[in-house]
């Protein structure tokens, strides 16, 4: 249970789903009153609100998908009290294997994926901590920028292991160099694009055409973050290869 609770890909039973929609309503009603009571902490809550929101929409999507059912049919109104009490496919279907059978029965041999999109899906929970935590670090951390960069390049080594951790379980990678090395350029690209949207628009910066060579060290920094990230992790379960990608 919330083994990927970010992640849009596989199928949660009701208990989870169920459990997931009441921490949604109660960390919802939370931020919103802590938000009127303090409204300097404006932009914090912003940005946690919209992980809760990829955190609900993700669960909502997996529980479609244990009824045979694309995840935008959460969308249809009141669909989301079926999805509470509706008894999911009992086999395997398009979406992946029944979650209620055993747990070692979940463990197949996957094949290799290496389409940008999986990347994408695979790494955006973490690509939205990543930003939080930097964007915390921007806003309540007045600090060198020498000491900003060693805090990005921390924060970035960190969720990218966590990205690492979630999605492989703690088991060898048996990708291809040229399949990691794309999955850590479309996650440092993904953490730039967030980390310049929210500059744009929360701290009124501008694009400069000047300032070129930043952003390609930032996109370099964050790539080389991953890097030490992915070392780590081959590192620390060198030894556990049941799964081959």
């Amino acid at each position: 249970m919330f083994k990927a609770p970010f992640s849009f890909g596989g199928r949660i039973r009701r208990l989870e789903y169920g459990l997931s929609y009441l921490l949604y309503i109660f960390l919802h009603v939370l931020t919103v009153f802590v938000w009127q009571e303090w409204q300097k902490g404006a932009t914090l809550f912003f940005m946690f609100y919209v992980v809760l929101l990829w955190f609900f929409l993700a669960q909502g999507a997996k529980r479609a998908h244990d009824l045979g059912n694309s995840g935008f049919y959460q969308f249809i109104p009141f669909y989301g009290f079926w999805l509470v009490f509706q008894e999911g496919d009992q086999n395997e279907n398009k979406y992946g294997l029944n979650p209620k059978e055993d747990t070692l029965k979940t463990k197949t041999i996957l094949k290799e994926r290496d389409t940008t999109l999986i990347t994408l899906i695979e790494s955006s929970s973490a690509v939205l901590l990543n930003t939080l935590l930097i964007g915390i670090s921007l806003e309540y951390l007045y600090t060198s920028e020498v000491a900003l960069l060693f805090l990005m390049t921390g924060s970035s080594i960190l969720c990218y292991f966590l990205m690492l951790l979630l999605n492989y379980k703690g088991f060898k990678l048996k990708t291809s160099r040229k399949v990691r090395f794309k999955q850590r350029v479309v996650y440092s690209t993904a953490l730039y694009i967030c980390i310049r949207l929210y500059t744009l628009y929360f701290r009124n910066s501008e694009l400069d055409l000047t300032t070129v060579y930043l952003e390609v060290f930032l996109i370099a920094l964050f790539l080389g973050s991953t890097h030490i990230s992915l070392a780590g992790y081959n590192l620390l379960f060198k030894k556990n290869q049941f799964y081959e990608y």
